[in-house]
C-alpha cells in the first residue's frame, strides 16, 4: 500500500468519517485511521439514534443546522438508506427558564418557525407528556432522529467508494510535523500527507500532546438508556417527538429523549457526566443514572416509565463552555482539529467534515466558526 496521501484523518467516528467522505468525493487521496473497528462502541458515535434539530440556544448552531439537514438528505440519497427520520421536537421548562428563552430567540433570529404551548396545549398535542401547570413547551416541526451507527457506516463506506483508504484497528503511536506536511506512525507502519485532520473524540488530549498542543478537553462518562413503555406505538416516530427538558437543577444534568427507533425502546439520557478515562476497560452503566431518569419519567412521561431494558456507556468530550473546537493548529496550519463536540455534535457531522476539509486544504471556510476557535482557551497576552 502507498504510504503517501493528500490528507490523513485520525478517528473514524461521525466527524472523521464525514471528513474522509468529503475529501475523497472531490478527488483527494485520503487515509482514514481508526484505532478500533469502524463503528466501535468505545467512543461517542455508536448507537441506535441521535437527535437532529434546529432548536439551539445559540444562533450559530441554528445556522449550522440549516446546512446539516440537506447534507443528511443528500447522504441518504447517495447511500440509498433512510438515515434521517422526521419526528418533530420539543423543549420544555418552567416559565422563565433562560435556556428555553434563548432557544426561542435563536430560532426567531434565524427565521425558523416554532410554536410555544402551555401545559394544556402540550397535553393535547402530545398526551404522553404530563407537564406541571407552570411549564411551557416549544415545538419545532422539522426535528428528527438519525440512525447513528448506520450514518457512520454509510459515511465510511462512501468514503471508500470514492477512493479513500480505511485502516481500522490501527492505533496512532506518534505524529511528526514538518513545515508543510505530517508523518503519522501507526501500528501498521508510517504514513505521510500534506494535510492532517484530527477528529478522535475522547482520545484527542493524548493525540494533541503529540503535536505539542493542549486544550481543556475533558472526556466524561454518559450513558444511553432504553425503556419499555405501556403503549409502544405511542412512543414511535410519528407519534412521539424528540425532547429536551430544561431541568438541570432537578436532575443534575439536562434530560433528553428520543422515540423508539427500529424497536430500540424509548431512549432517555442526561446531557453530561463525570470525568472518565477512555482507556478504562470497565464500561458498566450507572444504576444511579437509571434511577434518576426513572424519577424524571414518572413525573413527566408516566407512560414511558417502564422497565429499563438496556443501558450502555457513551463518552462525551467536553469543553468548559460546551462549544466545539474547529480550528487549525496555531503553529502548524496544515493540521485541522475537531474536538467535538460536548455531546451535541453528531447532527452536524456532515458539515463539520466539510469544514475540516475546507480548513485543511484552503485555510478557511464559508461557515461562521468563530465561536469554535481554539484561541478562546489561550491565556491572555
Amino acid at each position: 500500500m502507498d504510504s503517501s496521501f493528500d490528507v490523513i484523518i485520525i478517528g473514524a467516528g461521525a466527524v472523521g468519517s464525514a471528513a474522509a467522505y468529503q475529501a475523497a468525493k472531490v478527488g483527494h487521496k485520503v487515509l482514514l485511521l481508526e484505532q478500533f473497528e469502524i463503528d466501535h462502541q468505545r467512543g461517542s458515535s455508536y448507537g441506535a439514534s441521535r437527535i437532529i434539530r434546529y432548536a439551539y440556544s445559540h444562533p450559530d448552531y441554528v445556522a449550522l443546522a440549516k446546512a446539516a439537514f440537506p447534507a443528511w438528505r443528500a447522504l441518504g440519497e447517495e447511500s440509498g438508506e433512510a438515515l434521517m427520520v422526521a419526528t418533530g421536537g420539543v423543549d420544555f421548562s418552567s416559565r422563565g427558564a433562560a435556556s428555553f428563552e434563548q432557544v426561542a430567540t435563536s430560532l426567531s433570529a434565524e427565521g425558523i418557525g416554532y410554536e410555544i404551548w402551555n401545559a394544556d396545549e402540550a397535553r393535547r398535542h402530545f398526551p404522553q407528556f404530563q407537564l406541571d401547570e407552570d411549564m411551557q413547551m416549544l415545538y419545532q416541526a422539522d426535528a428528527g432522529v438519525l440512525r447513528a451507527s448506520r450514518c457512520v457506516q454509510a459515511q465510511a463506506r462512501l468514503a471508500r467508494q470514492h477512493g479513500a483508504v480505511l485502516l481500522d484497528n490501527t492505533a496512532v503511536t506518534g505524529i511528526s510535523l514538518q513545515r508543510d506536511s505530517a508523518a503519522v506512525e501507526t501500528s501498521q507502519g508510517r504514513f505521510s500527507a500534506a494535510k492532517l485532520i484530527m477528529a478522535a473524540g475522547a482520545w484527542m488530549p493524548k493525540l494533541l500532546a503529540m503535536v505539542n498542543l493542549s486544550l481543556p478537553l475533558t472526556p466524561v462518562k454518559c450513558q444511553e438508556n432504553y425503556f419499555e413503555t405501556g403503549d409502544p406505538a405511542a412512543y414511535e416516530p410519528g407519534w412521539f417527538p424528540s425532547f429536551i427538558a430544561h431541568l438541570p437543577e432537578a436532575y443534575g444534568f439536562m434530560p433528553y429523549g428520543l422515540p423508539s427507533l427500529d424497536g430500540s425502546g424509548l431512549k432517555v439520557g442526561l446531557h453530561g457526566g463525570l470525568p472518565f478515562d477512555p482507556e478504562t476497560p470497565e464500561r458498566q452503566p450507572d444504576a444511579g443514572v437509571v434511577e434518576t431518569i426513572g424519577a424524571f419519567l414518572n413525573r413527566y412521561l408516566p407512560g414511558g416509565s417502564g422497565r429499563n431494558v438496556f443501558s450502555r456507556v457513551c463518552l462525551y468530550t467536553m469543553t468548559p463552555d460546551e462549544h466545539f473546537v474547529l480550528d487549525l493548529h496555531p503553529q502548524h496550519r496544515q493540521v485541522a482539529i475537531a474536538s467535538c463536540c460536548s455531546g451535541h455534535g453528531f447532527k452536524f457531522s456532515p458539515i463539520l467534515g466539510k469544514i475540516l476539509c475546507d480548513l485543511a486544504f484552503t485555510g478557511t471556510t464559508d461557515h461562521n466558526i468563530s465561536l469554535f476557535s481554539a484561541a478562546r482557551f489561550s491565556p491572555p497576552q
